[in-house]
C-alpha cells in the first residue's frame, strides 16, 4: 500500500512500469477527478482511430454488402448509397469516443462481482473502475501498433494474435476465431488484472489467476460465438 496519492500522469506511467504500485494507489482515496487522464486518452485515441480508419471501414463495408446474398438488388443499392467515403459521420466519432468508457464501466462491474461475490473479497466500485480504465490504456498502445499497419495495408483485419499465422483471414473458420483470442494485448490486460486482484484483494496468485481467467475465458467464448454470426463469416 502506498501512503500518498499519485498524480494522474504518474499513475498512468506506473500501470506500464510498476503496475503493483499503480493498483495499490487505487486503494487510497480516489475520486472522479483522478480519472480524467485515462478517460481523456481513451476518448481521444478512439475518436482518432475512427477518423483515420473511416475510408478503410467504408471500403470493407461495401465489400461486405455486395456479398450479402439475402439482400435484393434494390436493398443492396440503397445500403451502398448510404455509405460515404467523404466525411466521418459525427455520430460515429461520438460513439467511438464513448465506447471504451462504457466498456470500462461494464468491465468494472464484472470484475467487482467476481472479486467480491465469488472471491469473497471487499473492494469498492470506484477502485475497480479506476483499475479498468487504466488497464484499458493497453488498448491505446494496441492502436498505436495497429493503426499504421491498417493504413499501410488498407484493411481492418490486422492481427497481433495467433490468427496472423493463418493464410486466410476467414471468420467462418472457428479455429481462426479461437486464434484471434490469443492476442498479445488481451493477454497483457489479463496479466494486469491478475496483478490487480493480488494487490486490491490480497488474493494469492493462483486465486487471482483463476478468478480473472474465468472472465477472460467466458469473454473469449462469447466473442467467438458472436463472430460466427458476423456478415463477414
Amino acid at each position: 500500500m502506498v501512503s500518498e496519492k499519485m498524480t494522474s500522469f504518474k499513475r498512468v506511467l506506473e500501470v506500464f512500469v510498476n503496475p503493483k504500485r499503480a493498483f495499490a494507489s487505487f486503494q487510497v482515496e480516489i475520486t472522479w477527478k483522478d480519472l480524467w487522464l485515462p478517460v481523456l486518452l481513451l476518448v481521444l485515441v478512439s475518436m482518432l482511430t475512427v477518423q483515420l480508419t473511416h475510408p478503410i471501414q467504408v471500403k470493407e463495408s461495401r465489400q461486405m454488402i455486395t456479398r450479402m446474398d439475402n439482400l435484393t438488388e434494390q436493398q443492396r443499392e440503397a445500403m451502398l448509397q448510404r455509405i460515404s467515403t467523404d466525411e466521418v459521420p459525427v455520430q460515429n466519432i461520438i460513439l467511438g469516443g464513448i465506447t471504451p468508457i462504457i466498456y470500462a464501466f461494464f468491465t468494472a462491474v464484472i470484475y467487482l462481482f467476481m472479486g467480491n461475490f465469488f472471491g469473497g473479497g471487499n473492494a469498492k466500485y470506484m477502485t475497480l473502475l479506476a483499475t479498468a480504465l487504466h488497464i484499458s490504456l493497453v488498448d491505446v498502445l494496441a492502436s498505436a501498433v495497429k493503426i499504421p499497419i491498417m493504413l499501410a495495408q488498407k484493411t481492418m483485419m490486422v492481427h497481433t494474435s495467433l490468427a496472423m499465422f493463418f493464410s486466410d483471414f476467414d471468420l467462418s473458420d472457428i479455429w481462426f476465431r479461437i486464434a484471434m483470442q490469443v492476442d498479445i494485448f488481451k493477454i497483457w490486460k489479463w496479466i494486469l488484472w491478475i496483478i490487480a486482484f493480488k494487490v486490491i484483494y490480497s488474493y494469492s496468485g493462483k486465486k487471482a489467476f483463476i478468478l480473472t481467467g474465468i472472465i477472460w475465458f467466458l469473454g473469449a467464448v462469447i466473442t467467438i460465438i458472436l463472430q460466427g454470426f458476423s456478415p463477414l463469416a
